[in-house]
């Protein structure tokens, strides 16, 4: 059955202004919605990492992330109880939060229960003031007045729990529909916490199997048997199989209408008035399968899908379907991240309801999200997943993109322009799979990449249209392990060989020929000295790569970092060392930084700091030389998504720093950017500054180092201070930290460099 599908992509009402230092943001795909449930005002859609909220009427959406007061991500499950008017939110961790009254209240008493290995939350039952959680041991109930666990109701002795998969009051009685059985109480028992007092229902056939869902309709009970893929009823005598033409259920829920059965790529509705079976929408000109994961009728008989595709989608009439999307990117599975100027491109990845993984590109420009799929340029079709983007310093609108088995692919103005692989280039491919891992773009147009199933594993793709083997001795053979790739100040190109060290190159004379070039492969070593005793220690792993501001060059490892101070000597016939940063605690002493962490990503800031991430441990930031750690943050300590960091980029005008994780892409916006060769642009944000503001103020667009200084307009000092890169802060409070009064504020900014000032007014309202 096709059905017509209509797009609705809100966007937020202003997109304009600035985001606070320190402010975090967690830029979370509605795409892959899991859950759906409704409120008296909106529909509430959730996925693994956000509530997206639409309201009933205007259809005006706003969502709700861990930046914005969730306990965490991984949502496994909501629900809303009328009385208290509250929305649950569980998680596969056990946590559950609770929404009241514009609070957010988090319940962590059933992850913090001891002895449990799967404290996941799943479906969520209300009725009155209390809540119920079916849980892998149990039922747990939760009193939404007093915010406790009233109760634990167990369905089995001891070690003999039943899991149970979803709970529902019949006439005098609950049911509990578990993995080894249906369970029946009396309601009236006030000791359902002993398991003696559940019976299983042994008039069932196959008793035994796992039941996954329960559902009531025109006074009839109906229970899925997962085990024989069949829905029976009960009438109050028998069990009778019903809707026999059902295949592949996943399962029943109770509606206005009747019923909604879930299939594998199926919404029924069954009810007296007949039956409607939903399997597909019609984007692009062909119908597009569906794959829900849950549904409802709402209050006013309209139909919401939670689509793990296409997001919330509300049937508009029998044919036509609108998805409703926020602004936000289309997948939280990031597979690349890199920042032009101050646009944001990601590539993505989805798994689609076959399981087939699909690619798609996202990219953040002034504050909205454009996504990119194969429904919007058919040249992203069976694209293996994007690794990398480069983009060209010459022609704006024109980048390229990497990927995992579809070779190289060029676009234009966000549409691809060509499509490299081995059919119709040099570029090498190992059963029809063309992996390229890593770009970089040089100041003349040029494009280097690694190519590991070539035959020549590194190149380069000329600024005059044509491919560039590079068959250089140590890397002219095909599989070598390949990571990042950069083009350095000196024109010096690296190549991250994790299991063997790094690959350097500089060209000389005519490019089409290597034999007067400087290449050498060299592994990774860290000398240290202290006058007596020399320690050489060697690393492996080789993970990240990144030059800063001084030319000095960051490798991340399996265990640690390394420093080479002057890279420019990696030609030289001597060893080539590097230094591990150490921690200056006062002590005198070697003490290395992360020499127990594997690094997975190294971002350098405008004030020349380093970003850096683990596999485990999550972010931290150092200073210039890396012997101060001036922030670590977890995914315990703030909004930060996981502690599994991707890859990190930094947008240089506004200093925002981008992090993928395994579980999506967070911002966190900097007190540093990169500085101006002027002070032509410098601002002041906000201004004014009204008595509600709370932070500090930002003074943008200035030189490296610039000094600042603020008086009120007799001359008195107020507060000065040295920018960092090109951004300076004010906590609008004087020397005496007490907030300054009203009035208007000198701001003398002077350039070391230029030699300049320039006076900025700012207006404070106290």
């Amino acid at each position: 059955m096709r059905q017509l599908l209509h797009i609705l992509i809100f966007l937020p009402l202003f997109v304009t202004g600035q985001s606070r230092i320190g402010e975090w943001k967690a830029h979370i795909s509605f795409n892959q919605v899991i859950k759906v449930a409704e409120t008296p005002e909106s529909i509430v859609a959730a996925t693994a990492n956000g509530l997206l909220f639409a309201d009933k009427i205007t259809k005006q959406l706003s969502t709700k992330t861990k930046a914005e007061g969730l306990s965490g991500t991984g949502i496994s499950s909501i629900g809303y109880a009328s009385d208290p008017k509250t929305l649950l939110v569980g998680y596969e961790n056990g946590h559950v939060d609770l929404l009241q009254n514009d609070q957010i209240i988090n319940f962590p008493d059933l992850n913090m229960k001891a002895g449990l290995s799967d404290k996941k939350v799943g479906r969520i039952v209300c009725e009155g003031n209390f809540a119920w959680l079916c849980c892998s041991f149990g039922i747990v109930k939760v009193d939404l007045l007093k915010v406790e666990v009233a109760e634990t109701w167990y369905l089995g002795a001891g070690n003999d729990t039943k899991a149970v998969n979803d709970l529902i009051s019949f006439g005098d009685s609950w049911y509990a529909a578990t993995n080894r059985g249906l369970f029946k109480a009396a309601k009236a028992n006030l000791n359902l916490q002993d398991y003696r007092n559940w019976q299983q229902v042994l008039s069932i056939p196959l008793a035994d199997s796992e039941f996954t869902s329960l559902a009531i309709s025109n006074g009839l009970l109906y229970v899925h048997d997962k085990n024989n893929d069949k829905m029976l009823e009960w009438n109050g005598k028998l069990w009778q199989p019903q809707y026999p033409i059902l295949k592949n259920i996943k399962d029943i829920k109770s509606a206005s209408i009747g019923l909604i059965v879930r299939t594998n790529k199926e919404v029924w509705l069954i009810g007296k008035a007949g039956n409607t079976l939903i399997n597909s929408y019609f984007s692009s000109g062909s119908p597009k399968e569906i794959d829900p994961r849950d549904a409802l009728i709402d209050g006013n008989g309209k139909l919401w899908i939670a689509d793990h595709q296409f997001g919330l989608t509300l049937q508009i009439s029998s044919s036509v379907f609108s998805h409703l999307l926020p602004n936000s990117p289309h997948s939280d599975q990031v597979t690349a991240l890199r920042v032009s100027q101050e646009d944001v491109f990601t590539g993505n990845v989805t798994t689609n309801s076959g399981g087939i993984q699909e690619a798609s590109i996202s990219i953040l420009q002034a504050g909205i999200w454009q996504n990119f799929t194969d429904d919007d340029d058919v040249g992203l079709k069976s694209i293996g997943p994007i690794t990398d983007f480069a983009f060209s310093p010459l022609n704006s609108g024109e980048y390229w993109a990497s990927s995992a088995g579809s070779g190289l692919i060029s676009f234009q103005k966000n549409r691809v322009a060509t499509r490299y692989s081995e059919l119709n280039s040099p570029l090498g491919a190992v059963n029809g799979s063309c992996i390229i891992n890593s770009l970089a773009a040089d100041g003349q147009n040029n494009l280097w990449y690694t190519n590991p199933t070539g035959k020549v594993p590194l190149g380069s793709y000329q600024s005059n249209r044509s491919f560039l083997s590079l068959p250089y001795p140590g890397m002219n053979y095909s599989n070598i392990s390949t990571g990042n790739i950069i083009v350095t100040g000196s024109a010096i190109h690296w190549v991250v060989l994790p299991n063997e060290g790094l690959f350097a190159f500089r060209m000389k004379g005519n490019t089409e020929n290597i034999s007067d070039d400087q290449y050498r492969k060299v592994a990774v070593k860290s000398r240290f000295s202290n006058g007596t005793t020399t320690l050489i220690t060697p690393f492996s792993n080789i993970s990240a790569i990144a030059e800063d501001s001084n030319h000095q060059l960051w490798i991340g490892t399996g265990t640690g970092l390394v420093v080479y101070s002057n890279p420019d000597k990696v030609f030289d016939a001597e060893e080539f060392y590097g230094s591990q940063p150490s921690l200056d605690d006062g002590e005198r002493l070697f003490k290395p930084i992360l020499e127990k962490e594997k690094i997975t990503a190294i971002a350098v800031d405008g004030g020349n700091r380093k970003w850096i991430g683990t596999a485990y441990s999550g972010l931290f930031l150092f200073s210039e030389g890396g012997d101060h750690l001036l922030r670590h943050f977890t995914a315990q300590n703030s909004p930060l998504l996981s502690d599994q960091i991707r890859s990190i980029a930094i947008s240089s005008g506004s200093g925002e720093v981008f992090i993928s994780t395994d579980r999506g892409l967070n911002s966190y916006k900097s007190d540093a950017s990169s500085g101006e060769s002027n002070l032509n642009k410098a601002y002041v944000w906000p201004n004014p500054v009204r008595e509600t503001f709370e932070g500090s103020v930002t003074v943008d667009g200035l030189t490296d180092q610039t000094d600042v200084k603020i008086t009120d307009v007799a001359g008195n000092l107020v507060f000065k201070t040295t920018s960092l890169g090109g951004r300076a802060l004010w906590n609008v409070r004087n020397s005496n930290g007490a907030r300054v009064s009203t009035g208007v504020y000198l701001i003398f900014c002077t350039s070391p460099q230029q030699k300049t000032t320039k006076i900025i007014k700012l207006l404070v309202i106290h």
